[in-house]
C-alpha cells in the first residue's frame, strides 16, 4: 500500500513556474490549487528503498 506525504504552501511571488519545477524534482505532485494555496503530495519511501526520482 502506498503511504503519502502532503505539502501545503501558499505562494504570491512570481516565478511560480519555478517553485512548482523544483517541487517536481524534489518528488511532489501537484494536487490542487485552492484560493492561492497549493497541495501538493509525494510517495513515502521506506528506508532502504530508492523512489524514481532518487538517484
Amino acid at each position: 500500500m502506498k503511504k503519502w506525504e502532503y505539502k501545503v504552501f501558499e505562494s504570491k511571488i512570481l516565478g511560480i513556474e519555478e517553485t512548482l519545477d523544483e517541487f517536481g524534482r524534489q518528488g511532489w505532485e501537484l494536487v490542487t490549487i485552492y484560493e492561492g494555496s497549493y497541495y501538493l503530495k509525494r510517495e513515502l519511501v521506506e528506508k532502504g528503498e530508492k523512489n524514481d526520482t532518487e538517484k
